[in-house]
């Protein structure tokens, strides 16, 4: 079974946001469906631009991680902040499918703009601006009544919205009946049903798009930067020793991927090594594990959700030493394995595991009553395992280190020139 098969990555990404803040519930979703239905008609832009574009919208705002910068993206004030369009932009194109589009999501914001570090040709900005108009469109409607929108694009006519993309709007509108769609909620069925029939997405692409938005949660400190590259990595390396078929992979992979996809709920203020202690007890509670249960129902195939829920199952009854009371499946004792192991590694760049740490683990598998067939297979080879494993995390976290130092480096150059631009 294939990756597309076994995920919906759309849905996953939409259901995700609607957790990571409540003002954003469904926006880039919006902002996708109000493009899709303006690029239904046009021969300008290929098939493929137009699903390019589609998910461009949807992961438009992906950069959105601090309350402040929320605020600001939800404002009217044409002078607003772009510290989120500088993280998306950096997410974009280190990880994603749309790397050679990554500038238009920096400049989403300021259309108009030139930034010397990342120039924008015509054909990108045009795009910039088509993405903004429509996040306009949608906040204001969201915000007010929709019957004042026309005055809305009038006042911004030309200065910031294009005469020839507010004309095309209401002629799409005009024909689908867009807003009336997004008022009502029929959207989302259109939605699911292009995703469905018309997103044709490799199993590579979903994977970046995947690991996209989960480093765009991740990386929002040094402390968790590293928390599922860590056991997505050790998950690889150990199926491959255990030399899985690939049928079997595919879904322990995509479930290590996903497993603490509920993080998207919790505060990402951390400022020390006892805070991202903290962070771990809460990403077990029952309330993160239902905030990931709501995102993945009728996301992903059921046996992703079961390899994630023996996992959580298995992880706590590690946790407290408690006998399990079912016979767990290889692949979810193969994840709770991996975000056992990863839970026990200090935060940050130096990656370690304790020596005793085959120790450490049968003694838990005996205190759980747990057959430890799968780790006495896996025993000859762990220092091989975690040593293939540190390497792919280093190489992380160095690419964490230039995100961040590019992030601050584009800021400050973004803040200067922005305060010049507004005297």
């Amino acid at each position: 079974m294939s990756s597309s098969q076994l995920i919906n990555i759309v849905d996953v990404i939409s259901h995700s946001f609607r957790h990571l803040d409540p003002r954003l519930i469904d926006h880039g979703e919006r902002v996708a469906y109000i493009l899709m239905k303006m690029l239904t008609d046009t021969s300008y832009y290929t098939k493929q631009e137009k699903q390019d574009i589609f998910m461009l919208g949807l992961l438009h705002d992906i950069g959105a991680y601090k309350g402040e910068e929320i605020d600001s993206m939800l404002s009217f004030d044409m002078n607003d902040s772009m510290e989120h369009s500088v993280f998306g932009y950096l997410l974009l194109q280190n990880f994603s499918p749309l790397s050679d589009y990554a500038d238009i999501v920096l400049y989403h914001h300021h259309c108009n703009a030139q930034y010397y570090p990342v120039p924008i040709g015509n054909y990108h900005r045009d795009m910039a601006k088509l993405i903004y108009l429509a996040d306009r469109i949608d906040i204001f409607c969201v915000l007010n009544n929709a019957e004042n929108l026309n005055s809305f694009l009038g006042r911004y006519s030309e200065a910031v919205f294009p005469d020839a993309g507010i004309r095309w709007f209401y002629e799409a509108d005009k024909k689908y009946r867009i807003l009336e769609h997004l008022q009502n909620k029929t959207y989302q069925e259109e939605v699911a049903s292009y995703t469905k029939e018309h997103l044709l997405l490799s199993e590579e692409q979903i994977r970046k798009y995947l690991m996209t938005f989960i480093f765009s949660v991740d990386f929002r400190n040094e402390y968790t930067a590293l928390h599922t590259s860590y056991a997505v990595y050790l998950t690889e390396n150990l199926s491959h020793t255990l030399h899985l078929p690939d049928a079997s992979a595919k879904p322990v992979q995509l479930a290590a991927m996903l497993h603490n996809i509920g993080k998207v709920a919790l505060s990402s203020d951390l400022a020390s090594a006892d805070d991202y202690d903290c962070y771990l007890k809460e990403l077990y509670q029952n309330s993160t594990m239902d905030v990931t249960r709501k995102i993945l129902s009728d996301t992903v195939d059921a046996q992703i959700l079961k390899i994630i829920t023996e996992s959580f199952q298995i992880i706590k009854c590690w946790s407290r030493n408690e006998p399990l009371t079912f016979t767990p499946s290889p692949a979810g004792e193969i994840v709770a394995l991996s975000y056992f192991i990863s839970n026990m590694m200090i935060p940050g760049g130096h990656i370690s595991y304790r020596p005793n740490l085959t120790d450490f683990l049968k003694e838990r598998y005996k205190s759980c009553n747990m057959d430890s067939t799968i780790l006495m297979t896996l025993e000859k080879y762990f220092p091989q395992i975690m040593e293939q494993t540190r390497v792919s995390c280093e190489s992380m976290f160095r690419i964490y280190h230039h995100v961040m130092d590019e992030f601050h480096y584009l800021n400050t150059i973004l803040l200067h020139y922005n305060t010049k631009y507004r005297q």
